[in-house]
């Protein structure tokens, strides 16, 4: 039997978005059409999804650092701007990708070019305003904690939507929409500094480590186990924030250091985005560089 064609690219979009849903009957006929070999279980998205890596952007691009806030109420705005009404999860991923593929066949399907021109600049706006500056580091923190099948999803998602920055999946927003230097990147405005426990507290403290737009970190729950089996520290069950404090308690020093070295690779990271990615990345490699500096300098002094 002769193998399918690939899909088109915004056909592809639109498949990989229902991936990040969980797992049901048609998860297998759109794996197949992407090529991707397997089918998750619901075991395994609950671990990567509900457990490690929240797939919804206000957890990234909102100073909480949780599901909500100034971040969703931001993306809500977006939704509105183009003419439709919100759904109960805007920010989900499923949901954003969703959305950027409407608004290219939307642009498409056009019956004037003026029309056609602002459903794409919708849909290129929607790429570097929302998606860009969490979804690649997300993308590839995913590929770190997965081997199997949503690691080869997200490698694929990765893929598509570098074509898509690139303007080779829709050449016409290369030609025609906004380009990164126009679009606001308004969710990282105004965002403070990873706060000094020393002078803030340590809640604040913990709170904006835990937010990757101030830290520049996606700490996930798998990096806390792997902080603790190497300290031979417990590790406490239930929400991150609770996990740390009580690392920290433990053994402040080695698990600060710890962190240090993680902040550095995932700059390292963001820095090596920069050429093609731009601002957003440029933030994160700096929020990243920044919280070491004031981690090492908290662990020399041993900190409780």
């Amino acid at each position: 039997m002769p193998k399918a064609a690939p899909p088109a690219p915004v056909q592809a979009v639109r498949g990989l978005a229902v991936i990040a849903e969980s797992p049901g009957d048609e998860h297998a006929a759109i794996a197949c059409a992407l090529g991707l070999e397997s089918v998750p279980s619901s075991a395994d998205y609950s671990d990567l999804f509900l457990f490690q890596l929240y797939p919804y952007a206000s957890v990234y691009l909102g100073p909480e650092g949780m599901i909500g806030g100034t971040a969703r109420d931001r993306i809500a705005g977006f939704w509105h701007a183009v003419g439709l009404r919100p759904p109960k999860e805007p920010d989900h991923l499923a949901s954003l990708l969703g959305l950027y593929a409407s608004l290219i066949e939307r642009a498409e399907s056009g019956e004037s070019e003026a029309e056609e021109l602002l459903s794409f600049q919708a849909a290129r706006t929607l790429l570097l305003e929302h998606l860009c500056p969490w979804v690649f580091a997300w993308l590839d923190r995913m590929q770190e904690l997965s081997s199997g099948f949503y690691a080869s999803w997200a490698l694929l998602l990765k893929r598509c939507l570098m074509e898509e920055l690139s303007g080779e999946g829709s050449s016409r927003c290369a030609d025609d929409a906004v380009d990164s230097g126009v679009v606001s990147l308004q969710h990282l405005r105004d965002i403070p500094s990873l706060p000094d426990p020393r002078s803030d507290g340590s809640e604040s403290f913990i709170k904006g480590l835990l937010a990757s737009i101030s830290s520049g970190m996606i700490i996930t729950r798998a990096d806390l186990g792997r902080i603790a089996r190497s300290l031979d520290l417990g590790l406490r069950a239930g929400e991150r924030r609770y996990a740390l404090e009580h690392l920290i308690a433990q053994d402040a020093k080695g698990t600060l250091r710890a962190l240090v070295s993680e902040a550095h690779r995932q700059g390292d990271i963001h820095k090596h985005r920069i050429k093609w990615l731009g601002e957003s990345s440029e933030h994160l490699s700096r929020r990243c560089y920044s919280t070491a500096a004031l981690l090492d300098e908290l662990a020399q002094e041993d900190l409780r």
